[in-house]
């Protein structure tokens, strides 16, 4: 290669650095120039934008008059997800100065009525309660730690079944850790026992549902009995 040559492309090497150097400074002494929060579950905000915006850089109310050099992205993500509120978060930012926020909530599945109420979530955690909404999920009394695996795997089978979800609204643990459920519709009790065999046990309590209802006489129940293998005992109000 020719000196000429050497030199010229030292120039083009030159010419670059400095458009980048230039660019890079640039941006740096850009400021945010607008911030985007989206939840992967709109339907139920149990945190509000305000204080997502509000977590994402402390003691400032916005994030907007900060230069994009100050904003650490991965502090504001921590600080997010290190929130009660919060299962996950993403943030990030484009050339243009656009933050863009997406946030995951943790999901109640549950709501433990202890002497201070909490949440059970989707992934088997205690969750507060939220100021900024209220999870309208099945009330559990009698909760211990003890059945707490049992009532993750009773949740779920109910969360998964289009029948039993819309009609529980109440579970009972006794001492022994039986359950009793309440449902939405009718005024009866259903004596589940023991969490386990719950395909058998949903099969036999919609086919008595379906034949009290065809004989017009499920007003007349009081407690439907799934405890037993072979058979559903009720008893009349």
């Amino acid at each position: 290669m020719s000196i000429k040559s050497v030199i010229k492309y030292g120039l083009c090497m030159v010419l670059i650095f400095s458009a980048y150097a230039f660019a890079g400074h640039r941006f740096e002494k850009r400021t945010v120039k607008d911030v985007t929060i989206s939840f992967t579950d709109s339907k139920a905000l149990f945190i509000s934008e305000k204080n997502v915006n509000k977590l994402l850089i402390q003691n400032i109310d916005s994030v907007e008059s900060i230069a994009l050099e100050n904003l650490d992205l991965n502090e504001g993500e921590l600080r997010l997800i290190d929130n009660a509120m919060i299962r996950g978060a993403e943030v990030s930012v484009s050339l243009e100065g656009e933050v863009n926020v997406l946030v995951e909530q943790r999901m109640p599945i549950a709501r433990l009525m202890l002497s201070s109420q909490v949440y059970l979530d989707a992934d088997n955690k205690i969750m507060p309660l939220s100021p900024e909404h209220t999870a309208f999920v099945p009330l559990v009394y009698g909760y211990k730690e003890i059945f707490n695996e049992k009532l993750f795997k009773l949740i779920n089978f109910i969360n998964e079944d289009p029948f039993l979800k819309p009609a529980i609204t109440q579970i009972s643990f006794d001492k022994k850790g039986e359950v009793t459920m309440q449902i939405r519709a009718h005024d009866h009790d259903i004596l589940l026992g023991k969490i386990e065999d719950l395909q058998h046990k949903a099969m036999n309590y919609k086919a008595f549902i379906a034949k009290m209802e065809k004989d017009n006489r499920l007003n007349q129940v009081k407690t439907i009995d799934l405890r037993y293998k072979n058979q559903v005992v009720s008893i009349k109000k």
